[in-house]
């Protein structure tokens, strides 16, 4: 495999694509709120989202040490929630209370 072969295969075994489309007007609003921050676009929209999650984790009150080992949590009270750990490891968890106990088991058995 040569060198671009292998960018290639690693950006597709790491990375998803998103088409975002906004109104007119709003790439460059974006962009100067990125550059403002010292970041690209696609920085910036992961850390907005970031920082939404934040607020999840603070609600479901995560230890901090726990968060770095969090890719994000979807869902919501009535259908559960989906934990996506940065290694890639996904867990469905029924109530908040789950989720924490899911999180903690997960951590410790990697050493967290």
């Amino acid at each position: 495999m040569d060198r671009i072969e292998y960018k290639q295969q690693f950006y597709e075994d790491h990375y998803e694509r998103i088409h975002l489309a906004v109104p007119k007007g709003m790439k460059a609003i974006i962009k100067d709120l990125a550059s403002e921050k010292g970041m690209s676009i696609n920085s910036y929209l992961q850390y907005l989202i970031r920082q939404d999650q934040e607020g999840m984790f603070d609600t479901m009150q995560i230890a901090d040490r726990n968060k770095e080992m969090l890719s994000g949590i979807s869902g919501n009270m009535h259908d559960g929630y989906d934990i996506i750990f940065k290694d890639g490891h996904k867990v469905h968890a029924r109530t908040k209370k789950d989720v924490r106990k899911v999180i903690i088991e997960y951590c410790s058995e990697k050493g967290v």
